[in-house]
């Protein structure tokens, strides 16, 4: 087998190894919990007193901070859990608490789901809301587009990654077929 060959085969094959790994981390198509189309998990901590401050409405400092802490912040251009710049809902579907941010967008001034937090086992599980779920409310009423991925597309493309690296695994090897050599022409 001719060296270029060999390379040639050694980039498909890590192509195809690549693709396989990327494609496992899709979700299952349909999936209404998977990260694209809920939640995704942030931190727990011991619910020990915490859920009694929830339940009156008011964030506990240890949530506060350890949302802060990860990178939630002002510094980061992130809404904050800052008093009076917030709502707690209690999400009986769920069991758990909607915690509702006012993102200070100039033209749409009301709180949108940012946070749900759910007691399990002694403790607190907060998961952060991803943006399809935290607009759909208010998609067709602002946008008259009942598909929330088209009106977040910017931010919802993140997920849309198998046929992306489809394309880039096919173009690497048509590149790659059509730098063979096989004689003169």
């Amino acid at each position: 087998m001719k060296p270029e060959s060999l390379v040639g085969l050694l980039m498909v094959l890590f192509l195809a190894a690549l693709f396989v790994y990327v494609v496992e981390d899709v979700p299952a198509f349909g999936d209404k919990y998977s990260p694209a189309n809920r939640y995704v998990k942030l931190f727990s901590i011991d619910a020990e007193g915490l859920t009694e401050s929830l339940e009156a409405g008011k964030v506990p400092p240890a949530i506060k901070n350890e949302v802060e802490r990860i990178g939630f912040n002002k510094e980061n251009n992130f809404p904050t859990l800052e008093e009076g710049a917030y709502e707690i809902e209690r999400n009986e579907e769920e069991g758990g608490w909607d915690l509702l941010i006012a993102e200070g967008e100039l033209y749409f001034k009301e709180p949108l789901k940012y946070y749900f937090v759910k007691e399990e086992d002694g403790k607190l599980t907060i998961y952060r809301y991803n943006w399809p779920v935290r607009v759909l409310e208010k998609a067709e009423e602002e946008t008259a587009v009942i598909n929330t991925v088209t009106a977040g597309l910017a931010d919802y493309r993140g997920y849309d990654t198998m046929f992306e690296e489809t394309v880039i695994f096919s173009g690497a090897v048509c590149v790659i077929l059509l730098m063979r050599r096989r004689g003169r022409l």
